[in-house]
């Protein structure tokens, strides 16, 4: 698989590597990261450890590393979009999507803001993709704030999603940026940021 590494001001991007896992455990074991992506916090070093593999094998599942600290923090996936969370929409084919999540010590500090911003970049100057989009859940106001500083518009709301994780049933807030949105709204981002493919 081609290694991506793609780099802002205080991050690097890249695949994840098996080398990843102490510092992987630590946030995918905290108990409020996963239960935020609807997932409950791993307890069981080995199911991480699978997970871990899965990860790398996804070539745009993207590892967070915090330059100051050399330490992977967090993610952020460029993927094919999931039809069941769009299932109330007409997407155009070739939209891909995304998805992140971050240790909850690094909350509140514009990482994760910075981290998709880069992804972005990458998947409509890079890629070409005609659209991105995104979403949360009803409850998550915090990932709802980063797409709004993003610039993700609000699409749809599929309610009635399923069941999160603590029996409660769930709706998604679905977001979506044209590739000329983000050109119009990016017109001014950092050129000089590395990256490398």
């Amino acid at each position: 698989m081609k290694k991506i590494v793609l780099e802002t001001e205080r991050l690097i991007l890249r695949n994840y590597e098996e080398s990843d896992f102490n510092d992987y455990w630590e946030y995918v074991s905290q108990k409020k990261v996963g239960p935020m992506c609807g997932w409950p916090a791993y307890t069981d070093k080995k199911k991480a450890k699978e997970r871990l593999e899965v990860e790398i094998a996804k070539p745009y599942q993207f590892a967070i590393v915090l330059k100051e600290e050399n330490k992977v923090i967090g993610s952020v996936e460029l993927m094919d979009f999931k039809q069941e969370r769009f299932c109330n929409l007409d997407i155009k084919q070739g939209t891909k999507e995304i998805g992140y999540l971050l240790s909850e010590n690094y909350w509140g500090k514009g990482i994760m803001p910075e981290a998709v911003k880069k992804v972005m970049q990458f998947a409509f100057e890079n890629l070409n993709v005609p659209n991105i989009v995104i979403c949360h859940v009803d409850a998550n106001t915090q990932s709802g704030r980063v797409q709004d500083k993003l610039g993700f518009k609000i699409i749809g709301h599929l309610q009635n999603h399923g069941i999160w994780i603590d029996g409660t049933n769930i709706g998604l807030i679905q977001r979506m940026m044209t590739r000329e949105e983000y050109l119009n709204m990016y017109k001014k981002v950092n050129r000089n940021e590395k990256q490398t493919y």
